[in-house]
């Protein structure tokens, strides 16, 4: 209960961890160019190519054929104009920045040619200054159009003109605003102030925009003559060099420049978009782009951002639960199908015209997984060793290394019936021997030696040390995993304990005059291994009249005796072949009433082990070793 409880703290922990994170991320745009980067190369596509627009670019061919630009002269746009003008165009948008360095008796030309042109619009750029109101002494910011005083803008009103600012990211253009207010007044696009001349000339429905809202451009295709609209060489049309005479009729025409800049995108009309990547797009491309999501309601909407929150708050709480509950498999496969189905649903709700960013809590969803897939692997090395030093206490460090590599021995923690050796040792003599000695530090000096020598040779023999209860010991062999001859094993360590003990109850004989044994019972059969306790205090042990049969031959047993059962004595493998009695030096202890039992016990004692020697004429003969 404890570990569930921590578990689900731990879950709630991570998750409100994580949240907040995503809430960091996503509300002050610091993966803005993560979202950008998956927005240019994952949900941007091209659309259908629009026939009602038409561009007429200041290409290399216009310069080739009518000299360098700075040679020209403002007549050359007014020459442009008229012949356009003969094709009936709907709107005529030039995309030309005129400053007043280039006024010139050419000025005139230009202006009766495009008060003569039916609707024309002006594309110029917005400034803004900082002036103070005297009556309040306050800062106010004014916004007018550059070079506005030019005398040909002077000839024309405010509803023919359009910014032509652009809101660059990274040298990206992404965004648009349709409309800007401002205290000094309300200024409308180029791109929407042509679409809005359009739409009176052909009875079209004006579409309207929120002042200073941001709209995501829907790009039609890749920059380059022809592959968005229609295309006609400057030159062309200054010439009149135009073959079919419905070209331009009631289409918008922009005018602009299709020339690379000599060194950096800084110094041409060029920029890059998401669908054209590595390749920039001319500032009339863009336009057109604009106008085209005008005319067809294609603007990419945002998602909302409480339904944004929404979504991936739930995500990241099933994530997150998952995640901390089940194994690295499952984990593994939710935050996988996670981030699939974040992608999934940002195309979907992207070709419905809806932009879903995705990125961020992707990221948010991988760095989660990762942390708590580290923090699930630390806490269970740390449980690990925790298991493994706890262990190392009751068996040898290699059975227990053995042990914490097979994973499939785990659930013999919980408790299972297995067939084991069980020994129990305790030393004869001993209550004599602490209330003689006065001193305790003797008597614990000799109790630790004793209990470290009978440690040793049940580690020695793959056993597990069970517990100490005052001067007794218990161990158990075959458990919590399968060993090779535990029957043999156990009885080994017996016989060891009460050899090794000579020397130790020798010391005790000279240095206090005292005598002391050991005896020892070991009996096999079926028990109940497993953790047994309560919630605050368990010990892994067994129980059964296995165990307790076990003790009672101890109980029996004089200083210097290892006790077996007869049933343990006549134990027999798979094969029917005896396991001990062909391998033992037994002598019959009797028959004995031991608690616990209906009948009487017969018993033996192991005097020592059978060992085969083969000798050089090939005979094999039995030897005993005590």
């Amino acid at each position: 209960m404890e570990k569930t409880n921590k578990r689900r703290l731990t879950s709630i922990i991570f998750s409100v961890i994580i949240m907040l994170f995503m809430l960091l991320v996503t509300s002050t745009n610091m993966l803005k160019g993560l979202e950008n980067l998956t927005y240019d190369y994952v949900y941007e596509k091209e659309n259908s190519f629009n026939d009602r627009i038409v561009i007429v670019g200041i290409d290399e061919k216009s310069i080739k054929d009518l000299g360098e630009l700075s040679t020209w002269n403002r007549g050359y746009y007014a020459s442009v104009i008229n012949n356009l003008n003969t094709y009936d165009p709907s709107v005529i948008g030039l995309d030309i920045m005129f400053t007043a360095e280039q006024t010139h008796e050419s000025d005139t030309e230009l202006i009766n040619a495009a008060k003569a042109s039916k609707n024309i619009v002006f594309g110029l750029k917005l400034t803004t200054s900082e002036v103070i109101d005297l009556d309040d002494l306050e800062y106010e910011t004014v916004v007018s159009y550059a070079d506005e005083n030019d005398p040909v803008y002077q000839s024309f009103s405010k509803d023919d003109f359009g910014y032509v600012n652009t809101i660059v990211e990274n040298q990206t253009i992404r965004q648009t605003i349709m409309q800007s207010d401002f205290t000094s007044g309300s200024y409308s696009s180029f791109a929407y102030q042509i679409y809005k001349k359009y739409a009176d000339a052909n009875d079209l429905h004006k579409p309207e925009y929120k002042a200073n809202k941001k709209y995501l451009i829907n790009y039609n295709g890749k920059p380059g003559e022809g592959n968005n609209f229609e295309y006609i060489s400057f030159s062309d049309v200054y010439n009149n060099n135009i073959t079919d005479s419905e070209f331009f009729k009631d289409k918008i025409v922009l005018v602009g420049y299709y020339l690379t800049g000599n060194a950096t995108l800084k110094n041409s009309d060029e920029y890059y978009t998401p669908i054209s990547r590595n390749k920039a797009m001319f500032g009339v491309e863009i336009h057109a782009n604009i106008i085209n999501n005008i005319e067809n309601d294609m603007f990419i909407g945002k998602v909302n951002k409480a339904v944004q929150y929404i979504i991936n708050i739930l995500v990241i709480l099933a994530v997150i639960y998952v995640i901390s509950r089940f194994g690295f498999l499952w984990a593994s496969i939710t935050a996988a199908g996670s981030i699939i189905f974040e992608f999934l649903l940002g195309l979907i709700l992207y070709n419905s015209s809806i932009y879903y960013p995705t990125s961020a809590l992707c990221l948010v969803i991988f760095i989660g997984y990762i942390v708590i897939v580290v923090y699930n692997y630390v806490r269970e090395r740390l449980e690990k060793g925790a298991v493994i030093k706890t262990f190392k206490q009751y068996m040898a460090p290699q059975v227990v290394e053995a042990f914490m590599k097979d994973n499939k021995q785990s659930s013999n923690l919980i408790g299972e019936r297995r067939d084991v050796a069980c020994l129990f040792v305790d030393i004869r003599g001993f209550t004599h021997m602490s209330e003689t000695l006065v001193d305790p530090v003797k008597v614990v000096k000799i109790l630790n030696d004793y209990l470290g020598m009978t440690t040793k040779q049940i580690f020695d023999n793959d056993g597990m040390l069970d517990k100490f209860i005052g001067d007794a010991c218990m161990a158990i062999f075959n458990a919590p995993f399968d060993i090779d001859d535990y029957e043999f094993k156990a009885i080994k360590a017996g016989l060891g304990i009460v050899k090794n003990g000579e020397a130790i109850a020798k010391q005790v004989l000279d240095d206090y005059g005292i005598t002391i044994g050991f005896g020892v019972g070991v009996n096999c059969g079926e028990a109940i291994i497993g953790n047994i306790g309560c919630d605050f205090r368990k010990d892994y042990t067994g129980i059964g009249d296995t165990i307790n049969t076990a003790s009672r031959l101890e109980s029996n047993a004089k200083g210097g005796q290892v006790i077996i059962s007869e049933e343990t004595l006549n134990r027999v493998d798979e094969n029917g072949n005896y396991k001990l009695k062909d391998r033992l030096i037994v002598e019959e202890n009797g028959y004995l009433n031991l608690k616990g039992k209906t009948k009487p016990v017969l018993t033996y004692n192991v005097i020592g082990i059978k060992e085969v020697k083969e000798e050089e004429n090939g005979e094999v003969i039995d030897d005993s070793k005590n």
